[in-house]
């Protein structure tokens, strides 16, 4: 279960927590779809996700 929000984190550009318990979360444009509903499964119904602003790097 822990690699499963290691993959999710991986894919998140930036991520803020603001008031009343919503979390906004911008992923890299080239995200899998599966990612965007691990957010919405690890954090719930309060996730706004911004616009992608740039691919992932690639690993080194």
């Amino acid at each position: 279960m822990e690699n499963k929000y290691q993959e999710l984190h991986d894919w998140v550009a930036s991520m803020i927590r603001g008031d009343l318990g919503y979390v906004y979360i911008r992923l890299y444009a080239n995200a899998p779809e599966r990612i965007r509903d691990m957010a919405i499964n690890h954090f719930g119904k309060k996730t706004v996700f911004l616009p992608p602003m740039e691919v992932r790097p690639r690993a080194a």
